[in-house]
């Protein structure tokens, strides 16, 4: 079975940010590719996750998030299982991630619930 990729409400939030903020900064242009450059890096979460699991943990701390790094952002997502990834947001490398974790954490346990179908397992 093809792994799936599936984003939570507030890591699109997240995403469209990031190319609306590269638009204005820079150029249309420049978004539209940025916006393809994110994409793909969701994209390959699972095979960067089944390199990254056989060597260590790149696990944050006691989360269940992982982190991702694509360009100038990072994918924080959730491993449902081998085939199923969930990117909960998509931070700028610049944040306080930490910090952007503990807030993350609180807001997509109902996003998480109503794309699953379940809770979110809590370790």
């Amino acid at each position: 079975m093809a792994p799936r990729v599936l984003i939570l409400p507030t890591a699109l939030d997240n995403y469209r940010l990031a190319v609306r903020e590269t638009a204005r900064k820079w150029s249309t242009e420049q978004a539209k590719a940025y916006s393809r450059l994110l994409r793909a890096g969701f994209e390959g979460i699972p095979e960067a996750y089944a390199r990254v699991r056989i060597k260590k943990d790149e696990r944050v701390g006691n989360s269940l998030f992982r982190l991702y790094k694509i360009e100038h952002h990072y994918a924080v997502y959730i491993v449902v299982d081998d085939s199923t990834f969930v990117i909960a947001a998509v931070l700028h490398e610049r944040m306080d991630i930490p910090a952007q974790l503990r807030t993350i954490e609180r807001l997509t346990d109902r996003e998480y619930a109503a794309l699953m179908g379940h809770p979110r397992p809590k370790s």
